[in-house]
């Protein structure tokens, strides 16, 4: 949950007074009160002779936003062989940008189920990103913007600044981590106050054949377990999404949201 919502209907309750079903406190009729509102049970009990009216006054409904960034600027497979583009890749071994998509229109169905809104934005891709809204026909197209997400030739340049989102959304990043430009962006988020979870789409790669090979992977390997130790003392949620693991990404998804309700105001 991100620490402010909007909107003036949701499913979840705002700091802010309105319409909603939790209640806030007991307060003295004022004028723009609803009748409705009155309790008459604490009315008779706190004023007998009526000189007073209590009404119930309760938290208003919002949503949350969440934004899915996928980082597309590279594709690879479970065969380091094929990263730099030789060989052929296997149509029945998913590379990082399957499971980029498929953990992010996971990620959007779930939200969306909630009453949530979702928006989509692609670091590959310089256009304009998708923003967040709601209901089935929005995640047919953020559904559709994942199946168009792949590398391009421009892909290879340094993006200055990171996607803009939303002030009150929370930032869901899918990304293999092999370079340093999701933790930059990852730090430049936090920094603005959002919570971000890193959904890691790396997929499980086969043994490594050559020394050469061998070498630049142990290489690649202790970069990136870095840049995870990283983010796992900076307190960013770190979710694998590849081969067995992904099948405990949802209970890992539950443990943070439990953790985040027990610590209101400070992210797991």
């Amino acid at each position: 949950m991100p620490r402010r919502l909007r909107g003036l209907t949701g499913p979840h309750p705002a700091r802010r007074l309105g319409d909603g079903s939790e209640l806030r406190d007991i307060h003295p009729f004022t004028p723009g009160d609803r009748l409705r509102r009155i309790d008459w049970r604490t009315t008779a009990r706190r004023s007998p002779e009526l000189d007073t009216l209590y009404v119930r006054r309760t938290y208003a409904q919002a949503e949350a936003s969440a934004v899915l960034v996928v980082d597309s600027r590279d594709d690879v497979g479970p065969d380091i062989r094929t990263w730099r583009g030789y060989g052929t890749l296997r149509v029945d071994e998913p590379t990082s940008l399957d499971l980029a998509r498929h953990a992010a229109a996971s990620v959007a169905q779930a939200v969306v189920d909630t009453g949530d809104r979702v928006g989509l934005e692609d670091l590959a891709r310089r256009r304009r990103p998708l923003p967040p809204a709601s209901g089935r026909r929005h995640l047919r197209r953020v559904i559709h913007g994942l199946a168009l997400a792949h590398p391009t030739d421009r892909a290879t340049g340094h993006r200055v600044r990171p996607p803009q989102v939303p002030a009150d959304a929370v930032v869901y990043l899918f990304t293999t981590l092999l370079d340093d430009e999701p933790l930059r962006l990852v730090r430049t988020w936090r920094a603005a106050g959002h919570p971000v979870v890193v959904v890691d789409t790396l997929p499980d790669l086969h043994p490594v054949i050559g020394n050469h090979l061998r070498i630049a992977w142990r290489i690649t390997r202790l970069e990136r377990e870095d840049r995870l130790a990283a983010l796992d003392g900076e307190g960013v949620p770190v979710i694998r999404w590849a081969g067995s693991e992904r099948h405990r990404a949802a209970t890992r998804f539950e443990t943070l949201a439990r953790t985040a309700q027990r610590t209101p105001g400070r992210h797991p």
